[in-house]
């Protein structure tokens, strides 16, 4: 087996953003041994469940959805390909191996810039995550979002609009119908720069999987712009993995300061955060 082959089937195997899995491809740099040692069990400080894991994997699984993959199109990019972007190096557990339905060179600009929000947004915040993502994308800058009803789908549509760039990361597989509908908005993105999910093109959605994917959101981007959110927003999680990344966070200022949907603004402005009153604000630190 070879390591791409290895950490291809190890992406199968455990779920995506196991930090137990990055700490074992430290002590066995070739992912292939590290395969290897999980089938035979021959490491005694490995826990039980992740070489049971790994002895009851199937393989033909694997050749499965490589062979999906290769009739649909949809590239299979592992740490160890020409195509993984630089940008995934540097965050928190890197994905073993992601699908790419586009082209892979635009996930690895390193003036990107991500915009999230709500997915129940206001019509305001819509029309501002669109006219942001325009201006941004028309100076050349990607725009990383999640693919989401309400602001994602607004920032796609602006940069696709103004002639740019953007990258969707999924929480689910590529060729599943999530959000249900939006497909014609996929295949923009597809052919305006790529989107691409660590979960098998079929792989339906988890409310877990968007959690551990904005670290993918967050890392593509060189800044994170944060359009609306409450209290309990994912974007306020996907701005929590850019700060520990280093990155800037942008942030639109409320329009009502005593409206629930737009406490997590105010919470990020109060931390830190710097306010964007219009495109250029972030253009000049892209």
């Amino acid at each position: 087996m070879t390591s791409r082959e290895a950490l291809f089937a190890l992406s199968l195997i455990f779920k995506p953003g196991e930090i137990i899995v990055q700490e074992l491809l430290e002590i066995y740099e070739d992912p292939a041994e590290l395969y290897s040692v999980l089938v035979t069990g021959s490491d005694s400080h490995i826990p039980h469940e992740m070489t049971a894991k790994a002895k009851a994997f199937d393989l033909q699984y694997a050749s499965d959805i490589y062979g999906y993959c290769d009739k649909n199109d949809i590239n299979i990019i592992t740490r160890t390909d020409e195509g993984y972007p630089d940008n995934f190096r540097h965050i928190d557990c890197p994905p073993l191996a992601f699908y790419c339905l586009g082209s892979t060179y635009v996930t690895d600009n390193k003036h990107a810039l991500t915009i999230v929000g709500a997915r129940n947004a206001t019509s305001y915040s819509v029309k501002i995550a669109n006219a942001f993502a325009a201006d941004i994308a028309g100076e050349g800058h990607p725009i990383i979002s999640g693919f989401a009803r309400g602001i994602d789908s607004a920032a796609h549509w602006g940069a696709i609009n103004a002639g740019g760039k953007t990258v969707a990361v999924l929480g689910c597989g590529i060729h599943y119908d999530y959000p249900r509908g939006n497909g014609q908005l996929k295949a923009a993105i597809a052919n305006n720069g790529a989107v691409i999910s660590e979960y098998p093109p079929l792989e339906s959605p988890d409310r877990s999987y968007f959690t551990i994917r904005n670290r993918m959101i967050a890392g593509l981007a060189k800044a994170v712009l944060v359009v609306q959110a409450n209290e309990q927003s994912g974007s306020l999680n996907t701005a929590s993995h850019a700060l520990d990344q280093g990155k800037d966070i942008f942030v639109i200022p409320p329009c009502d300061l005593f409206a629930e949907e737009f406490k997590g603004q105010t919470s990020l402005l109060r931390d830190g955060a710097s306010p964007a009153y219009s495109p250029e604000d972030i253009l000049t630190e892209l």
